[in-house]
């Protein structure tokens, strides 16, 4: 498969728990992924807790099952170490990762710190540099969390983040609480074309 930046997505994600989806989170975000490559994109992910797990589960079921072909050529993988590094050494890593890919989807975005349920700070900053190098911003609001603050802000920016009315109809439904997790993978699809 030939790089193509435009159909390449990074999954931005963490979910120490999943909100309004509880048990459907993890089948979800499995679901995305294997929609994503049936309509021929291309996925990194930073493996995320409680995300990157069901996104490699996808991809290897995809990729494996039905393509029969090699999941480097559908799925890069860059985990982070679980030890402290640095904050220019993540945001070095992080820029490499993102830097790749034409659209970015954001999920949830928590984690567990000390004994609470926190926002996932390096959400915000895989937006930010998602943002600085243009790439189509898809913050799943629905989903709660980090990406709800984000679907917003892009929401209020409709001018200069859509290219159409049409769009941004479609994108005000990805904040929809109520809005079935199929119809929620159709929109981002949509949206991610």
């Amino acid at each position: 498969m030939l790089f193509n930046k435009g159909r390449t997505v990074f999954i931005s994600g963490s979910a120490y728990e999943y909100g309004s989806f509880g048990d459907l989170g993890r089948p979800f975000v499995k679901d995305l992924t294997k929609t994503l490559l049936k309509n021929d994109f291309r996925i990194i992910s930073g493996f995320g807790l409680g995300v990157g797990n069901s996104v490699l589960e996808g991809a290897l079921d995809e990729v494996y099952h039905r393509k029969k072909e090699k999941i480097s050529d559908h799925l890069q993988v860059y985990p982070f170490p679980s030890s402290a590094r640095t904050g220019n050494i993540r945001d070095c890593y992080r820029t490499e990762m993102i830097s790749q890919a034409g659209v970015v989807i954001f999920l949830f975005g928590n984690k567990l710190e000390d004994i609470a349920i926190r926002e996932a700070n390096g959400m915000l900053k895989e937006f930010e540099i998602a943002r600085s190098h243009n790439a189509k911003l898809i913050p799943v609001g629905a989903s709660g969390y980090v990406a709800e603050r984000l679907w917003l802000e892009v929401r209020l920016r409709d001018d200069e983040d859509f290219d159409s009315r049409e769009k941004f109809e479609l994108y005000e439904q990805l904040g929809t609480a109520y809005t079935r997790p199929e119809r929620l993978i159709e929109l981002m699809i949509q949206l991610a074309k």
